[in-house]
């Protein structure tokens, strides 16, 4: 159960919020009339959100605000009746996470409060993330005292990308689309003319793609400093558990998959699972718009190599720039006239298996499909 603190001079609007928001979310309300008891309650037992008034008797709510956030890392929602632009603004750049206004609509307030308070979870599982990779580079620049200063090196600016991207870029972003929102409900997007959401539009959807795309560079980052944990395992109950969910998720595509009898390997189940789905799920994108799309998923031995092999019939490429497409960014296809993607999923399939001492190319023609090989020690 979430645990709510809630923060109003007002007893009456502490009663109705505590019996409504249990009621409709299942949330545990705790309440405070003045700033000495809500730190109490924040000093003795943690919370998931503070639900905050403006109109405080001994400062206002924004102040009240400033004082506690860097103690406390919880999100707050401000309450107010006389909300100002500037005043959102100030109290979003410091670090706040939403308002909303007076008088309160407890549905829309209800969904503010459970975004809020999952947005934080999955930043907090973010940063959980970050702080495990950070402790497990540090654990390995110990194991590897000795080796070279171009090593040590490149593990530090490979710690500070990740830090730069998680923190400096995700943080704009993430201010972005809360203003986008905020501006569409302050100009009521409904009333504007069809130009003028089409913008709101691209605004949010870039904001979303950027948000993608810095997900997968910490992917891609992460892949130097991840220690592989070797296994034996089945390739055939992974590939047929990717058919699965792309075909649940694509309800729309009438994808037909030929998956061969595939062979168990040794190497890291989950990174060579992520291969496999980003191959696939390409072979799945670039041939969506055939009239009968079809996939093909095959290995064979090869001396001392099993080779595996997707391919699709769908619209191909030109060889001519094969050399570069495992390269990051690199992308053969317009994305937005075309299909969506950021060029870095193949960089990761071949980070993955040149870390599984693997080779990966691919073959293809333009409009007549392509076929990506991956090959794995046998």
């Amino acid at each position: 159960m979430n645990r709510i603190l809630v923060v109003d001079d007002q007893g009456n609007i502490l009663q109705m919020l505590k019996r409504r928001l249990n009621k409709i979310g299942g949330y545990q309300v705790l309440t405070s009339q003045s700033k000495e008891e809500a730190i109490a309650v924040l000093s003795s037992s943690p919370v998931d959100l503070v639900l905050l008034d403006y109109m405080m008797p001994d400062m206002n709510g924004y102040d009240f605000f400033l004082s506690f956030r860097d103690t406390y890392e919880v999100p707050v929602i401000m309450m107010t009746a006389h909300s100002s632009m500037n005043l959102v603004i100030e109290f979003m750049r410091n670090g706040g996470t939403d308002f909303v206004e007076k008088p309160l609509d407890i549905d829309l307030l209800h969904l503010r409060i459970s975004r809020a308070i999952n947005t934080h979870r999955a930043m907090q599982v973010e940063k959980a993330a970050r702080k495990k990779a950070e402790d497990d580079l540090k654990t390995a620049n110990i194991a590897l005292k000795g080796k070279t200063e171009k090593l040590q090196k490149k593990n530090e600016e490979l710690d500070g990308f990740t830090a730069m991207v998680s923190h400096d870029l995700r943080a704009p972003v993430r201010t972005i689309s809360s203003f986008v929102a905020l501006l569409k409900q302050r100009l009521n997007l409904e009333s504007l003319d069809k130009e003028t959401q089409e913008l709101f539009d691209y605004v949010e959807e870039g904001a979303k793609k950027i948000n993608n795309m810095i997900s997968e560079l910490l992917d891609f980052a992460r892949m130097e400093v991840v220690s592989i944990k070797v296994d034996f395992f089945d390739t055939q109950e992974i590939v047929l558990r990717i058919v699965d969910e792309l075909t649940r998720s694509n309800p729309l595509l009438s994808t037909y998959y030929d998956v061969g009898v595939l062979p168990k390997v040794k190497g890291d189940p989950v990174l060579i699972e992520q291969v496999f789905y980003n191959l696939i799920q390409n072979a799945v994108k670039y041939s969506s718009m055939q009239e009968r799309p079809v996939v093909e998923i095959k290995a064979e031995k090869e001396g001392d190599e099993i080779i595996f092999s997707i391919k699709d019939n769908g619209v191909g490429f030109n060889m001519a720039y094969t050399v570069r497409l495992f390269n990051m960014f690199v992308r053969l296809h317009n994305a937005t006239k075309d299909f969506e993607g950021s060029g870095v999923g193949l960089a990761t399939v071949r980070r993955i298996i040149e870390r599984h001492e693997g080779r990966v190319w691919a073959e293809g023609k333009e409009g007549q499909g392509a076929t990506f090989f991956f090959s794995l020690p046998g």
